[in-house]
């Protein structure tokens, strides 16, 4: 099942929660993030947040909405923009 958290900048909340979801699920789960106005950057603090959770950030980008891998099953909006 593909889990996409989708938010403004694809930076920090929808990374976060990317990085986390993977980390803790389940053969069979797999999240994706992106953003409807991408920064093309991460946020520096929630890349410290990763790493100092023991979480890799290793192929973690910030990206459009209109470029995704998959097709998502669920979709989870982390901002209100």
């Amino acid at each position: 099942m593909n889990f996409l958290f989708l938010c403004t900048g694809n930076s920090c909340r929808s990374i976060l929660s990317e990085a986390v979801f993977n980390h803790f699920a389940p053969a069979g789960f797999k999240a994706i993030s992106a953003g409807s106005q991408p920064t093309g950057r991460l946020n520096p603090g929630a890349v410290d947040q990763l790493r100092r959770h023991g979480i890799g950030v290793d192929g973690y980008a910030s990206k459009s909405w209109h470029d995704l891998p998959l097709t998502p099953d669920v979709v989870v909006t982390v901002c209100g923009n």
